[in-house]
């Protein structure tokens, strides 16, 4: 069970600015980036490469607004919350590996056009943006089997047959005698 420092189970105002600050830190990067490469040109070996890059410097906030939602829903001892958290980012990795293979093959045949002076940049951005990617694989992943495990140490359902017994240690204590 988690501490009392963060009790989210009688704390519905909490719980309504912390679910706010989730979906802010998921939608707004993703439309700033959106805006920052419209119009939408898929066509374009260009602007996909472009995309990747502006894409690849916003999923630090998507990523921490997922983790926070994860310790949310271990805090609340939501299963549906937590797996909800490990789909999305399960979602993210399946994306992520897509995107990073099309980005790879995007930058091989880039490479071709791409001018001497241009070069530099142009192999600065692609190691940046493949290892950027390549992380975030790793770190969605093991969020995603985060969010699809039961914690360790979890209560599990009582058996067919048995009663959940709650320990608050408070009982029954037979044979003292308490001075007044």
């Amino acid at each position: 069970m988690m501490s009392e420092f963060l009790n989210l189970h009688d704390d519905a105002p909490l719980r309504r600015v912390l679910y706010t600050v989730v979906l802010l830190l998921l939608v707004v990067p993703f439309v700033q980036a959106i805006l920052q490469v419209w119009p939408l040109q898929l066509s374009s070996i260009q602007w996909r490469f472009g995309a990747a890059n502006a894409l690849s410097s916003v999923l630090l906030l998507p990523y921490l607004g997922l983790a926070l939602l994860l310790i949310m829903a271990r805090s609340l001892e939501s299963r549906v919350l937590g797996l909800t958290v490990g789909v999305c980012s399960a979602i993210f990795t399946i994306g992520l590996i897509a995107s990073l293979v099309l980005f790879i093959l995007d930058a091989l045949q880039l490479k071709a056009i791409v001018t001497s002076q241009m070069m530099n940049a142009f192999n600065t951005t692609s190691v940046r943006v493949g290892a950027v990617s390549a992380v975030f694989v790793l770190a969605f992943g093991l969020l995603a089997l985060a969010g699809l495990k039961a914690p360790r140490g979890s209560v599990a359902a009582p058996r067919k047959g048995e009663r959940k017994v709650a320990d608050d240690g408070a009982g029954l204590i037979v044979g003292r005698e308490y001075a007044k």
